[in-house]
């Protein structure tokens, strides 16, 4: 896998992450499921074993659910953008220990492509919903298909091939 390959699907886990904290971390044990996070040395190994990978779905799950209801804070702010920043950026440097990459460059790249898509998704989910007069609901389901969508293809390509 060639680097652009591997720093794009860094860029796109942390898409993910902003978008649903938990989504670039189901992706990571779904990775480690499928067998592309053998590589993985360090601490980082914490997030390749069958149980990161069973907790970190359930709670992806979850958070498909809770963030419908009116209770849950704004992604942008502080605590849940420190959060979406941390998911990218630990999701990012998995994949590059396991691509044989710079594991600090994965951890900023994630953690940046996490923040910026925090406030895009945002933004254009607020938008969407008055442009088009959708409650937020429907545009916060089509943001869960995409969110789904792209984790799915995105474990595929990165579990594809080795470094």
């Amino acid at each position: 896998m060639r680097d652009l390959e591997v720093y794009a699907g860094v860029a796109l886990m942390g898409t993910l992450a902003g978008m649903r904290s938990m989504a670039a971390p189901a992706v990571i044990g779904q990775l480690s499921r499928n067998g592309a996070l053998d590589d993985v040395t360090g601490a980082l190994t914490v997030m390749k074993g069958s149980g990161f990978a069973t907790v970190s779905s359930i709670f992806a799950a979850g958070e498909f659910i809770a963030d419908k209801l009116p209770m849950i804070p704004n992604r942008t702010d502080a605590g849940p953008l420190l959060g979406r920043a941390l998911a990218g950026g630990l999701s990012g440097a998995v994949v590059c220990s396991a691509k044989k990459r710079s594991v600090l460059a994965g951890a900023l790249l994630g953690a940046a492509a996490a923040v910026g898509a925090a406030y895009g998704a945002y933004y254009l989910r607020k938008r969407m919903g008055e442009k088009f007069h959708l409650p937020d609901m429907a545009v916060a389901v089509t943001e869960d298909a995409i969110v789904g969508a792209v984790g799915v293809a995105l474990a595929s390509r990165l579990s594809g091939e080795r470094a």
